[in-house]
């Protein structure tokens, strides 16, 4: 099996590529558009997973320019996935196109989308284009499949440094206080070990074992307040640093309650293995603070 990766240097990318190899696919690793790379592209291949998405840290999520061209990057992709007879195109999406929750409702794959951020309505938006377009695609005789994975929180090394987690392990490191939002949200995390070997799973079902054209939430099941897991992270690290809830405003998506229903995950055949302190000890493990 063949599997192209673009987006392969980024976070959760380089993970998923790991698992992959781990299972034995061969993987064309690809670090941003296939446009910029066409000497690397098989001939064919199986699938196409594809993470290459500019403008993901805070500035970026909010800039509409940088959001539209990924839409069109990623529409290019798909069209040449066609091309080269690819069966199944993994698309990673994102919790930030469900927008703001509320307390008691958990987001389903058939919740309503109310996006609050550019990048989140990007997200969305080229879900549903890509959705048309693959089966008018079939209606022509193609043989496509789509998977749209709305991917929550993840964690681990090799994370933005900007990243709660990543930031609030270098602050307890040096035990530095940390001005926070309140973070009476709901939340969800994932390590990024289980994220790879979530996403790598699914992508590789038998043809016709996913709900076609439907999404599929990747999160874990340790759904609780986001105070919760800081408080926690404090905890493992055993740190003196003082936690200022309420000093620091909201990021670009507001407080929004993550509260992922992963009821289509767990009937696919995924469990997540670890929890969120192994996943937390796993990092710190791997992560040398200087």
């Amino acid at each position: 099996m063949i599997a192209i990766v673009t987006g392969s240097k980024s976070f959760i990318g380089s993970a998923v590529i790991t698992a992959l190899c781990d299972r034995g696919v061969e993987v064309v690793p690809l670090r941003h558009s296939f446009e910029e790379e066409p000497s690397l592209l098989p001939a064919s291949a199986d699938i196409w997973i594809h993470f290459a998405w500019a403008g993901q840290g805070p500035k970026g999520r909010v800039d509409k320019d940088i959001q539209s061209y990924n839409m069109e990057m990623s529409m290019a992709a798909l069209r040449k996935a066609s091309e080269l007879s690819v069966r199944r195109f993994v698309f990673a999406g994102s919790q930030a196109e469900y927008g703001p929750g509320r307390k008691g409702t958990s987001r389903r794959e058939d919740s309503p989308l109310r996006p609050v951020s550019e990048y989140g309505r990007a997200k969305s938006a080229f879900a549903g284009l890509a959705r048309e377009w693959v089966r008018s695609f079939n209606e022509d005789g193609g043989e496509l499949s789509f998977l749209h994975l709305r991917i929550f929180s993840v964690y681990g090394g090799g994370d933005r440094e900007d990243s709660l987690v990543s930031s609030a392990l270098r602050s307890f490191s040096e035990g530095r206080d940390m001005e926070l939002s309140d973070c009476s949200q709901l939340w969800n995390y994932m390590y990024i070990r289980d994220a790879a070997e979530a996403i790598s799973h699914l992508s590789m079902l038998p043809f016709g074992a996913l709900p076609e054209y439907e999404a599929v939430n990747v999160a874990s099941g340790d759904t609780r307040s986001l105070r919760s897991y800081i408080e926690e992270l404090k905890a493992i690290t055993g740190s003196s640093s003082e936690l200022c809830f309420g000093t620091r405003s909201q990021n670009a998506e507001g407080a929004c309650d993550l509260d992922p229903d992963i009821s289509r995950l767990r009937s696919l055949g995924f469990t997540e293995r670890y929890s969120f302190s192994e996943g937390i000890r796993e990092m710190l493990s791997e992560i040398t603070y200087r």
